[in-house]
């Protein structure tokens, strides 16, 4: 009796024991075939395909606009092809009204591991802006200035796609990178938020903005357009390995407290 029972145990511990190999190799499977996940992605909806509603009311689901006192008929937020590519096109109307700015802002919110891999990567994307007219001075009241930014609540980071200007300007928590982008063309540009932050020697933030800006003088009348597409994160290879480790500790000091 006592034989039989052991036999039991042993056949349901090696079924078991089986099932579980069986499960193993069937995960290894799927990850060869699916890539190894490595957790979320840094941007979400990085080609602004994630629409709600329909025509004028249509809203990027996603990302978060900002349209400081415009009216709804004094710009543009739409998907559109120009020269055989797809993108997001901001257009905005420049009226002079009291001489002010006027801009379209969308950003997303990052913490945590997405802002780990932000961090740690580049971001590439297409832009096609019109020439910026701020060259000799950025902040002229002509400017067209097309930028990526982010914003952790001390330090701000701006990357301004000029005609032919180029350098890096600092006061106090705020850095501009001015990067010089052919317009009226579809460009490729190559950001780095984790680098620029090595640069300026700030802290690593715990949460962040990450924005795209469109902004007119007030004294460049009419419609004004620039467009964006295909936002892709490169993870550098020596850093996947440090993002993981500092989520597993970020994870691991939760717990504890």
């Amino acid at each position: 009796m006592n034989k039989l029972k052991r036999n039991e145990l042993l056949r349901r511990y090696f079924a078991v024991a089986s099932l579980s190999i069986l499960l193993l190799i069937a995960g290894l499977a799927f990850l060869k075939l699916q890539g190894t996940y490595s957790g979320p992605p840094a941007i979400l909806d990085p080609d602004f395909t994630l629409w709600s509603g329909s025509g004028n009311a249509s809203q990027l689901m996603v990302w978060n606009l900002e349209t400081p006192r415009l009216a709804t008929t004094d710009y543009l937020l739409d998907r559109a092809n120009i020269q055989g590519r797809d993108g997001l096109r901001l257009s905005l109307l420049q009226n002079g009204t009291e001489s002010r700015v006027v801009y379209l802002r969308l950003s997303e919110f990052l913490d945590g591991q997405r802002l780990g891999v932000l961090m740690h990567s580049t971001i590439g994307f297409w832009i096609f802006k019109q020439p910026c007219n701020c060259d000799s001075n950025p902040f002229d009241a002509t400017a067209v200035l097309t930028a990526l930014e982010t914003n952790d609540g001390i330090h701000s980071l701006s990357f301004v796609f000029t005609d032919h200007l180029q350098g890096t300007e600092a006061l106090l928590g705020h850095r501009v990178v001015f990067i010089p982008t052919v317009s009226n063309q579809w460009v490729y540009e190559i950001v780095d938020v984790g680098g620029e932050y090595a640069n300026a020697q700030w802290a690593s933030p715990g949460s962040l903005t990450f924005s795209l800006v469109f902004s007119v003088g007030g004294a460049n009348i009419g419609w004004h357009t620039t467009y964006f597409s295909q936002i892709e994160t490169t993870r550098s290879p020596t850093q996947v390995g440090l993002v993981s480790v500092d989520v597993a500790l970020q994870t691991r000091f939760e717990r504890l407290s």
